[in-house]
């Protein structure tokens, strides 16, 4: 991920975590010093605020520095006023495949997900080995590719990186049990398909009166 919302209200991932592709997904935070980013932040805001001021860019620069400008503003306000912190944000998206085409497809549906939230990926075209050595459970964000990746966030933007979520519950044979409360998909499961659970148990919670039994009868009948 190398380009985000410049307002995000759902979580980042929510739209490629419904989905059910084979993928790890790593997500590195890195707390940086405040005193340096106010510093960083005032030279920046006073250079813009001159440029502003000349006005001797043409329009869409003058727009764009106008953006910049009312960013910088707001993340030191946010820092010295409101005490949050600043952090570098890295997410890697891993995704497996034994066929080179079908690999390519799940990237593609990715990259389209992504950019149909307003978001850009980037694909690690000859760091294929770093970026999958960041992705083991080693709390290792390898240095040659934390550049290409990284993005500023305050406090409050870290809970839009939240990476857990229901997603669908869809198995080919499945029987309907209901619909996510979450969701709202339906949940269809095959609790004697041996090759995805270990054994067909389960166990029923519910208040009185909730038909816990005519439950229990339907996911026990097998055609």
């Amino acid at each position: 991920m190398v380009n985000y919302n410049r307002e995000i209200n759902d979580l980042i991932l929510k739209k490629i975590l419904d989905i059910n592709i084979n993928m790890n997904i790593s997500i590195f935070y890195e707390i940086q010093d405040n005193y340096k980013i106010i510093r960083d932040l005032t030279y920046h805001i006073t250079n813009v605020a001159v440029d502003l001021k000349e006005g001797n860019q043409n329009r869409q620069d003058i727009d764009i520095a106008a953006f910049t400008y009312n960013d910088a503003k707001y993340i030191r306000k946010e820092i010295q006023i409101n005490n949050e912190d600043i952090y570098f944000l890295y997410i890697y998206i891993e995704v497996f495949s034994n066929n080179i085409k079908e690999q390519e497809l799940l990237l593609n549906k990715i990259e389209g997900l992504m950019q149909s939230s307003g978001m850009q990926t980037r694909r690690a075209n000859f760091r294929q080995e770093q970026t999958f050595l960041s992705c083991l459970p080693f709390m290792e964000n390898h240095k040659d590719i934390k550049r290409a990746s990284r993005r500023n966030v305050l406090t409050t933007g870290l809970t839009a990186t939240y990476p857990f979520i229901s997603s669908a519950i869809f198995d080919e044979n499945g029987i309907f049990l209901g619909s996510n409360i979450y969701n709202n998909s339906l949940v269809f499961i095959d609790r004697y398909n041996t090759l995805k659970y270990k054994n067909a148990n389960m166990c029923i919670f519910g208040t009185s009166g909730s038909r816990k039994i005519i439950f229990y009868k339907i996911t026990n009948f097998k055609i």
